[in-house]
C-alpha cells in the first residue's frame, strides 16, 4: 500500500510540472513547439477560441500547482478530465501523431491517476 501511494505522488507531481511547463511554453515559448500544418476545420476552431486560451493556460497552471501541493486532487483530477478529453481531441484532429505525445501523456497521467483515486469517487455513485 505505501508503494502505491508513492508511486501516486510521482505521478501527481509529474502530471502537475508537465502542466505548469506546457502551460508556461504558451506564454515564454521556450521549448519549440509548433503544431505544423493543420487543417481548415481545426485552423478555425483555434482562431474561434483564441481570446480564451491564455485563460485555459493560466487555468492549466493552477491545475498543475494544486496537484503538486496536493490540495483537493480527487477534485482537481476530475475537473481536468474534461481538459485531457478536448486535448486528445484537438490533436487527433490535426492529424499530426507525431506531434500527440503531450495530449496523450497528460490523458494516461491522468486516467492512472483517476483509476488511483477510485476511493475516493465511491461517493459519487452511490
Amino acid at each position: 500500500m505505501r508503494n502505491k501511494i508513492n508511486n501516486n505522488n510521482w505521478l501527481r507531481i509529474l502530471l502537475g510540472l508537465f502542466l505548469i511547463v506546457y502551460a508556461l511554453n504558451q506564454f515564454f515559448h521556450f521549448i519549440p513547439f509548433t503544431y505544423g500544418e493543420m487543417p481548415e476545420n481545426t485552423r478555425h476552431f483555434i482562431d474561434a477560441v483564441a481570446g480564451y486560451l491564455p485563460f485555459l493556460y493560466i487555468f492549466e497552471i493552477l491545475i498543475g500547482l494544486f496537484l503538486i501541493i496536493n490540495k483537493w486532487t480527487p477534485f482537481i483530477l476530475i475537473i481536468l478530465f474534461p481538459l485531457t478529453v478536448s486535448f486528445l481531441i484537438f490533436n487527433l484532429s490535426n492529424n499530426d501523431l507525431i506531434k500527440i505525445w503531450p495530449a496523450l501523456i497528460v490523458a494516461l497521467l491522468n486516467v492512472i491517476l483517476v483509476l488511483n483515486y477510485k476511493k475516493k469517487y465511491e461517493v459519487l455513485f452511490n
